[in-house]
């Protein structure tokens, strides 16, 4: 048997079938899910199903299919790229490592068929779901109007399930996020409440869930979950069932008691709603998902300066209003989870009342902010900082914000990522351990002795000169002159302050000082010396490390 979607879309007039073309799909599902190891022969090729690839099975793919090769090592590969082409396939979905990618790709070109690769730690059913919302659309639906989800719908529905049960309703994506709730009565308790303010509920309660193994029972026992309540924080009673599309879980819906307990037949009730709200959170869910991942590919290549005007339609902004780039990296340096930040992330940034893109990667968030227009970088940092103490809150851990400059048009966002990833900087040689926010014009001078650090280091002049000597000097002798150098420059020629700092006699220091002088024939009393020495030792991070040190000293 074929495991397959069907054809998406059909014009009833001529019985043409369409579909989206690859570069669209594999930008929508975006570089975090896919990557292209080996280009379509014709870039138009369009698509208009999934198949499974099945090797005890007939061969089941047609034109315009996407291959999944579930299961396909490289032995096996190079007979169904082969009989892939052959067949008319849109494109040969694969896992495979990096040292695999060179001797399939030549094989893909040889057949003559695009090759794609799913990331690891993504799974077969998530692709394929999301590969299922893309097609959807078929093309004609990727613009905003088109891709809408039925929110109005949805809402109808659950005003309908409402006055079934007579409970209050709330129906969430996976990510426990609200799609859509019943409307609101005096008797809701505050927890409802909540959730519809802030669209999730508070963290603690989620952790409470969490641990009593509520979440586990819903996603994996498929049946209704019984949640008691919890008088001493007012929170009624609640039923909560898990919206399912076979193997693939689209979301769910809780009822939570309003005034009285719920019926005795809550449950069926609630088992039935849910098997029928399949059919909204399939279109809704899905192409949200599918949708958003293809606004942060936008956005990613926005940030890095290579987004076309196509990409750009993805966005629901106009490139040519101010915009400004908020970066977030986690202050402890340990790796930790950017894609669930993220999520946190886009739950407050409606805050802001600016269209925002987290875009999410290895050990960071960068979030595109447009139309900030009449808002500075210190205003708009201030809105911010509440955002991100929000969500760092939420995380558990402290996260290190920068805001770069508010630049003229989105197009011009790469200057402000920069700034932002200068404040970073900053924030990092200062030790900042704490949630915080900061933009340029708080750290102005830091970042302009860095940015001048850098260029002492990219310009080859300065290779050579008193503070290069002194190092390699150190390092063949394993002494200390350009870390006293670094103290004595940063306590201002205060001899005793620069001891102090480097812990010895100030005696040390001063023989230190004039041995200087007859090693790299650095001249302390020339004020161009000394300013040539302070970059050069700022780039090597000694001016760092001593001004720490005499920071703690001073802090004791």
């Amino acid at each position: 048997m074929k495991n397959r979607t069907e054809l998406v879309v059909c014009d009833k007039e001529v019985g043409q079938v369409h579909g989206p073309t690859l570069n669209t799909v594999v930008e929508a599902i975006g570089a975090n899910l896919l990557s292209v190891w080996a280009e379509p022969p014709d870039p138009a090729v369009l698509c208009h199903g999934v198949v499974i690839h099945d090797s005890a099975a007939e061969f089941a793919a047609e034109p315009g299919d996407l291959l999944l090769a579930v299961g396909v090592d490289e032995a096996g590969a190079p007979e169904v790229l082969e009989e892939a082409a052959r067949r008319g396939a849109a494109a040969v979905v694969v896992r495979g490592s990096a040292e695999m990618r060179e001797r399939l790709s030549a094989l893909a070109r040889h057949a003559g068929v695009a090759l794609l690769a799913l990331e690891s730690g993504t799974g077969w059913a998530e692709l394929s779901g999301q590969l299922r919302g893309l097609l959807a659309t078929a093309g004609a639906g990727l613009d905003a109007e088109a891709s809408a989800p039925p929110v109005r719908e949805l809402a109808d529905f659950a005003n309908a399930l409402c006055e079934s049960v007579g409970g209050s309703v709330m129906i969430f994506n996976p990510q426990q996020e609200v799609l859509a709730s019943s409307r609101l009565a005096d008797s809701d308790d505050a927890m409802r409440r909540q959730a519809a303010l802030d669209q999730r509920g508070p963290a603690w309660y989620r952790s409470r869930l969490r641990e009593q193994g509520v979440y586990r029972r819903l996603w994996r026992d498929g049946d209704v979950v019984d949640i008691p309540a919890v008088p001493e924080q007012g929170i009624n009673r609640r039923l909560a069932a898990a919206v399912r599309s076979g193997d693939e879980i689209l979301g769910s819906i809780w009822v939570a008691e309003r005034g009285g307990p719920l019926p005795e037949d809550a449950p069926v009730v609630l088992r039935r709603a849910a098997a029928s709200a399949g059919q909204y959170l399939s279109r809704m869910g899905v192409r949200t998902q599918t949708r958003r991942r293809a606004a942060e590919s936008a956005a990613r290549r926005l940030l890095d300066g290579t987004a076309e005007d196509e990409a750009l339609e993805w966005l629901d902004v106009d490139r040519d209003r101010p915009a400004a780039v908020l970066s977030c990296v986690f202050a402890d340096g340990r790796p930790h989870d950017t894609r669930a930040f993220a999520d946190l992330l886009s739950v407050h940034l409606p805050a802001l009342d600016h269209p925002a893109v987290p875009v999410a990667s290895r050990g960071r968030v960068d979030v595109l902010l447009c139309g900030v227009e009449g808002r500075g970088s210190a205003e708009l940092a201030g809105a911010a900082r509440e955002v991100v103490e929000r969500a760092a809150g939420a995380a558990g851990c402290a996260v290190l914000g920068a805001l770069g400059t508010v630049v003229p048009d989105a197009g011009r966002a790469p200057g402000s990522l920069a700034e932002a990833d200068l404040v970073l900087r900053v924030l990092r040689d200062r030790g900042a351990a704490h949630t915080c926010v900061v933009h340029p014009g708080e750290v102005r001078a830091a970042i302009g002795a860095l940015v001048l650090a850098d260029l002492v280091a990219e310009d080859a002049r300065f290779a050579a000169g008193p503070v290069p000597d002194l190092l390699a000097y150190d390092h063949r002798h394993q002494t200390d002159y350009a870390a006293s150098l670094a103290a004595y420059l940063d306590a201002f020629g205060d001899v005793i302050g620069a001891s102090r700092a480097l812990h010895v006699h100030p005696n040390t220091l001063r023989y230190r000082l004039r041995r200087m002088g007859q090693i790299c024939g650095i001249d302390l009393d020339d004020p161009d010396d000394r300013l040539v020495a302070a970059l050069s030792l700022r780039r090597s991070g000694l001016d760092l490390r001593t001004r720490g040190t005499a920071e703690v000293q001073s802090r004791a």
